[in-house]
């Protein structure tokens, strides 16, 4: 065979190589005029290669952001210098679907681009390659792994009954708020809240009513929260709020609107409606607590004089 011959033919190998490949390659000139495409494209964008030829690359995918594009592809040009576009930067860059198992999770490929300049044989760059990459299982993973570290992250903080933050997330909170006292000063509140009676709520009606009342408590607690402040479940029917930039008359606002609106709910079970009352112990952080505990200590105190009372109040430490 001729060396004309063998050039031929491995031109022939390679050409046919490139079509078959399994990433996406597209030829533009400096006027982003298709030159050519693979099967690849065309598979997935379904238009043939002799129909897109000629035209310009955004009148065949007029969903692509053009001024971004063509900004990156004259750079790729005047640099000759290759540009990575990465599916974290722009997931969908060709809106092709995802042709996956009916479990895949991805409805578009995600895609990675290399755009790389072609030299012409006086030295010259006037074309660019687009290699289109699908990533998809890559980028599903990742994101199936964000999302579940994410899930984790919150159920490690979250009581699961009432959706409020648990015991473990409170002494981070609470060692927060009060070291920021420490540091610059300023009000800030500690309440603890008890439901009243909710023993006599579980042994008469049943762990199941408990559960919703506590639920019912629990939301009107949080909709009556700021979003700086911390609502959360400190075990059993006991509840602790952290106010911060909020003095104890403050606070003591705060907690007579919930108590109201708490002694409102009405509990539909089988047989009849429960209705609770609340208690709240309000302690505003003093230069005296020498610590976290003094200052959950002060509210504890005030929550037992509550109860002490009569319930269904609110009392302020040392008032």
């Amino acid at each position: 065979m001729s060396s004309n011959a063998e050039d031929i033919m491995e031109l022939h190998w390679l050409f046919d190589m490139l079509q078959h490949i399994d990433v996406g390659l597209v030829v533009l000139n400096d006027k982003y005029e298709i030159k050519l495409w693979n099967s690849f494209i065309e598979n997935h964008s379904g238009v043939s290669s002799s129909i897109a030829k000629g035209q310009s690359l955004f009148d065949i995918f007029p969903t692509i952001n053009s001024n971004w594009l063509q900004q990156k592809l004259d750079n790729v040009i005047a640099l000759r210098t290759s540009i990575f576009i990465s599916w974290e930067q722009r997931p969908h860059l060709f809106p092709f679907k995802s042709y996956r198992p009916i479990t895949g999770i991805a409805e578009k490929m995600y895609q990675n681009v290399a755009l790389r300049p072609i030299t012409n044989a006086d030295g010259t760059v006037k074309y660019v390659c687009m290699v289109v990459y699908d990533v998809t299982d890559v980028a599903t993973n990742k994101e199936s792994l964000s999302n579940a570290n994410r899930k984790l992250d919150y159920l490690s903080k979250t009581d699961p009954l009432t959706s409020l933050h648990n015991r473990g997330s409170l002494d981070k909170v609470l060692n927060n708020a009060f070291d920021a006292f420490k540091q610059r000063g300023g009000s800030h509140s500690l309440v603890m809240a008890d439901i009243d009676h909710f023993k006599q709520v579980n042994d008469q009606y049943g762990h199941p009513v408990g559960d919703q009342v506590l639920q019912a408590v629990a939301k009107v607690l949080s909709s009556g929260a700021r979003k700086t402040d911390f609502v959360g479940r400190y075990g059993g029917e006991e509840f602790v709020i952290v106010l911060p930039n909020t003095d104890a008359a403050g606070a003591l606002f705060f907690c007579e609107t919930v108590r109201k609106k708490i002694a409102e709910i009405k509990v539909k079970t089988a047989d009849t409606i429960v209705s609770v009352t609340i208690s709240f112990g309000i302690s505003e952080a003093s230069r005296s607590d020498k610590d976290v505990h003094d200052w959950l200590s002060h509210s504890d105190e005030a929550l037992y004089e509550a109860k002490e009372s009569g319930r269904n109040r609110s009392v302020v430490s040392g008032v």
